[in-house]
């Protein structure tokens, strides 16, 4: 399946992390995979992608596909809080900038992408097709 890749991508980065003694997480890419936590599922008939981008809006989301790679990317403005002149925060995670994965989902049909944002969660279904596409812009629901 298209995901095999992925998943000895995980495996060896687990490895290693294992190897070294370091935390599960050490070596991965904290900001995606905080924010663009993704589920790939496949049948015979389609791609399903699902991502998590939450805080983001839609008008910010970009999806393209092309050559056989869906492209994801977003924008997430970030939560300033000036309330906290002297610096008494302790721990903070809200961020903002821009974030992009892609994902090698051979033969779409790219014409029929349909792709939904509902409650931080990106679902993008990528229909299977039996001939090459050479890919084009995915308007968000």
């Amino acid at each position: 399946m298209a995901n095999d890749m992925m998943n000895r991508r995980n495996d060896m980065m687990n490895a290693m992390n294992d190897w070294f003694g370091f935390p599960r997480n050490f070596f991965d890419d904290t900001e995606i995979e905080n924010i663009m936590q993704s589920d790939v599922a496949e049948n015979d008939k389609d791609y399903m992608v699902k991502i998590d981008m939450p805080g983001m809006n839609k008008d910010d989301i970009q999806i393209n596909y092309k050559d056989g790679i869906l492209s994801v990317a977003g924008t997430r403005k970030s939560f300033k809080d000036t309330s906290d002149k002297d610096r008494n925060i302790i721990h903070k995670e809200r961020s903002e900038g821009s974030i992009s994965r892609s994902y090698r989902l051979p033969n779409v049909v790219a014409s029929d992408i349909h792709a939904k944002y509902d409650n931080g969660v990106l679902t993008i279904t990528l229909p299977k097709q039996t001939a090459g596409d050479d890919g084009n812009s995915i308007k968000i629901d």
